[in-house]
């Protein structure tokens, strides 16, 4: 569990691993960039990325164990975990879609150089991933979606892991038709119908709309099960999102505003907690921690 600061109690966890927290990210990250909204909202979704892979740190048991995140964007996450003495490997290819990554990637570099924080961005593709039986843990936070083969992505991560290691995937569910990235409602999976349907907002953001894959939890599953790994999906992931949407004022202004009003009727009517009930499959976003033997 956590205390109020974010630091995991009650669980035996490596010395670099019990001195990672929430709020210790946070003041890693003032020392880096002005307080600014952009800033702020890229703060705030390393913040995510640290409490979905906490636990799962823990659980490892490691004193400085060797980490892969795949889909870094800003480098947040990663630079942090370095300053904390976890090795760590961060791969970004830094597409034409996400370009306005480059600044924020300079600083975050930039500082680790002046503070000698070892931490070094590989420019390669989660599809490109050719390292074997390496990390004590690979994981990916809301990328795997911008992937052209995601499926493969999983394997090289699989496959880069030491055995006991394990692998967090933390993206959107498509079952459910609903894209973030730019508040959609989609009609049927077709992106040709759905891009003449969105157009204006589609417009806006075009190279990100060209790489979305439409991931679903059924084709991970599927894929899981044919290679014959051991899996788990986290049925209390939509619960945390709506908690997050009610508690986090930062992720629900990019929030559509009748997603707003849903996550405060959950709360008023108490029904928060049962969302915890759905199956996997009708859950977004959806996550998945795949245990290496």
């Amino acid at each position: 569990m956590l205390n109020k600061s974010g630091s995991l109690l009650g669980q035996k966890v490596g010395s670099a691993v019990q001195e990672l927290s929430e709020a210790d990210l946070v003041r890693f990250c003032s020392e880096i960039f002005p307080d600014q909204p952009m800033y702020q909202r890229m703060v705030n979704e390393a913040r995510f990325g640290l409490s979905r892979v906490l636990p799962v740190l823990a659980s490892l048991g490691r004193d400085h164990p060797e980490v892969l995140e795949v889909g870094a964007g800003s480098c947040i996450l990663s630079a942090y975990l370095a300053s904390r003495n976890v090795r760590i490997t961060a791969l970004e290819p830094l597409g034409p879609e996400f370009d306005f990554f480059t600044d924020l990637q300079s600083s975050v570099v930039d500082f680790c150089r002046r503070k000698g924080i070892p931490f070094d961005v590989v420019r390669a593709t989660g599809e490109q991933i050719d390292i074997l039986e390496r990390f004590d843990l690979a994981f990916t936070i809301n990328a795997l979606e911008h992937m052209r083969d995601p499926l493969l992505t999983l394997d090289n991560m699989l496959r880069s892991l030491k055995p006991g290691g394990a692998l967090l995937a933390h993206c959107p569910n498509y079952t459910v038709p609903l894209e973030v990235h730019f508040n959609i409602l989609l009609v049927t999976r077709s992106k040709p119908i759905n891009e003449w349907l969105y157009r204006s907002k589609i417009a806006r953001y075009p190279a990100v709309w060209n790489e979305l894959n439409f991931i679903r939890y059924i084709d991970v599953r599927r894929h899981l099960r044919r290679r014959g790994s051991s899996f788990t999906f986290n049925t209390s992931v939509l619960r945390d999102a709506v908690r997050r949407l009610l508690d986090d004022p930062i992720f629900a202004q990019r929030m559509p505003m009748p997603v707003r009003v849903i996550g405060s009727i959950l709360r008023y009517t108490g029904l928060v907690q049962a969302l915890g009930l759905l199956p996997a499959r009708l859950q977004t976003p959806m996550e998945v921690l795949i245990r290496k033997h």
